[in-house]
């Protein structure tokens, strides 16, 4: 009894503690609504109507849950995450815009929460095979509940919590297949594969990994040794079907759990939605450093392969975090290079260096990895500790800085509402706000004391081309202001990265920050990572971070008025 339930009660106290990393202060942003993406789902969300029948849900043509139906037309994501939490706020009466996010959030959450469980499953398959130390499950499901960067993306409505663990979980089912070699497992795993692709197309980058313990297992199931020579010799039949039947059931999966990626309800054509595609190849024009999208300034000087790695070096696992993992990779080449584990390892560089080749290079693109990043730093920790508790609990600490400190945001308001009131507290009514386009606007409409009104903001063109007419533009706007405001550094914190494409920006920022303009400085609004609401005066700034880890959920606020 005592062998089972000190375990459970180790993987109890693990998940709970992921859960509760992940759910504090769900409504971060205090019903301002700010992430943009989110923002969009949202909108979606609410607008979409249940079909009153099932053959009208698979129809594209006909059925309101398909974004072009609701004059949504651009539309890039897999559907299934609003499907699923459409149905929710029905039922509990959260389908309204203000509350829907909210439970968008919560699911969102209790999935990547529920992910640990997929590690742990995987983690005692691996040290039971390969004999790996007695931490090591314990470890691996531990570093996944406190990496940042997952914390982060659970706190968001966005599908890649939801892509994530339906395909995590369908490589867990392709792992119990090759172990196993149970028919269900692999059907599960056909299903699940289906599912986060209807969640995320990206998802597919999964499948080598998927395919390879699937190879492995039908070779042990038909008891021959797995190596090149014998794989040449195998039974062609047998794999060929195998592979053929795990498709068409993703296929039939994904048609059901996303059928408007699809062109007509008819389940014997595949053709892709045309407006599908449109969208996905309206995107991947913005993802150029020739093209004049805002959001994609910030990429334009970035090292290739190095901006991501070390992003998540940085700020996605933490420094005392990603030593482990070097040793883990360490560990794996040294002990485990002739192991499956190993196949995990490779992929995972491979995918850290096509992303890092890939013009945008945001944190999220790397976000499939992290199970990986929790199982290898697993393995580099439990090698190194062996079987000593004490320096297993120094270990935990050690690595647990980082975490503790990205915590303290949401222990705290939001930067932005923060800004806001001291805005409607301090500004007289009436004054004219400046802000940027590309960025949201404040005051934000939080508590009002003093009942204030402000004109709209004028929104200054700071993207735009340096051209003659822009700056008489911005001239002219700078001269109604009363006060210039600053709401993150969409701005300025990647257009002076491109000095030749914006040199009066540039001088513009430059000057702005250094005094030398007609705005000055009156207030400034952070919300960095820290120590010091424990007692610890240490803080970590992080205005240099990929613009999407701060921007959301911690911005640097500025407030500049005309003096």
């Amino acid at each position: 009894m005592k062998k089972f339930l000190i375990p459970f009660l180790y993987i109890l106290l693990i998940f709970g503690l992921a859960l509760f990393l992940r759910t504090y202060d769900i409504n971060w942003d205090q019903g301002t609504h700010i992430h943009p993406d989110e923002r969009f789902l949202t909108m979606v969300g609410v607008a979409m109507k249940i079909p009153t029948n099932f053959l009208t849900y698979l129809d594209p043509q006909k059925s309101l849950l398909n974004p072009t139906n609701i004059n949504f037309s651009f539309f890039v994501y897999g559907i299934f995450p609003l499907i699923f939490t459409k149905i929710y706020a029905i039922i509990f009466n959260f389908d309204t815009y203000d509350k829907f996010n909210l439970l968008g959030r919560g699911i969102s959450a209790i999935f990547d929460a529920l992910t640990v469980l997929i590690i742990f499953k995987i983690s005692f398959l691996f040290k039971k095979k390969y004999h790996l130390p007695t931490f090591f499950p314990y470890l691996a499901g531990f570093f996944y509940a406190i990496a940042v960067f997952p914390i982060q993306q659970s706190h968001f409505f966005t599908v890649d919590t939801f892509s994530n663990f339906f395909a995590f979980t369908s490589l867990s089912l392709a792992i119990d297949y090759w172990n196993k070699k149970k028919n269900s497992t692999f059907i599960l795993s056909s299903i699940f594969f289906g599912i986060a692709l209807s969640c995320k197309i990206t998802s597919v980058y999964i499948l080598p990994l998927i395919a390879y313990y699937l190879i492995l297992g039908l070779f042990y199931k038909y008891h021959i040794s797995f190596s090149l020579k014998k794989l040449l010799r195998a039974p062609v039949i047998p794999f060929l079907m195998g592979f053929i039947i795990y498709a068409l059931i993703s296929y039939i999966s994904m048609r059901i759990t996303d059928p408007y990626v699809f062109e007509t309800g008819n389940f014997f054509l595949p053709t892709i939605n045309k407006t599908f595609l449109t969208s996905l190849q309206t995107l991947k024009m913005y993802d150029t450093p020739t093209a004049w999208y805002p959001p994609g300034v910030q990429w334009i000087h970035k090292t290739p392969i190095l901006f991501g790695a070390q992003n998540i070096a940085l700020y996605g696992l933490g420094i005392p975090y990603t030593l482990f993992l070097i040793a883990g990779f360490f560990f794996l080449l040294r002990y485990y290079r002739k192991t499956s584990l190993f196949v995990c390892f490779l992929w995972t560089i491979i995918i850290v260096i096509f992303q890092g080749l890939q013009y945008v290079q945001a944190m999220r693109y790397y976000y499939i990895l992290y199970p990986f990043f929790a199982i290898i730093a697993a393995i580099g920790a439990s090698t190194i500790i062996k079987k000593n508790v004490l320096l297993l609990s120094i270990i935990l600490i050690f690595v647990s800085i980082w975490t503790t400190a990205f915590f303290s945001i949401y222990t705290k308001p939001l930067s932005r509402v923060t800004a806001s009131e001291w805005i409607y507290n301090h500004i007289p009514t009436g004054k004219q706000f400046l802000g940027e386009l590309w960025d949201d606007p404040l005051p934000l409409g939080v508590t009002n004391t003093y009942g204030n009104v402000f004109p709209p903001s004028i929104l200054l063109p700071v993207f735009d081309p340096d051209t003659p007419e822009k700056w008489s533009t911005m001239y002219t706007d700078l001269h109604k202001g009363d006060y210039l405001i600053l709401s993150s550094n969409r701005g300025w914190g990647s257009i002076p990265t491109v000095p030749e494409r914006y040199p009066l920006m540039t001088k513009f920022y430059k000057d702005l920050f250094a005094g030398k303009l007609q705005y000055k400085k009156i207030e400034e609004f952070t919300s960095y990572p820290s120590l010091s609401y424990l007692g610890i005066p240490i803080t970590f700034p992080d205005n240099f971070a990929d613009e999407s880890f701060t921007v959301y959920d911690h911005p640097q606020v500025n407030i500049f008025q005309k003096m």
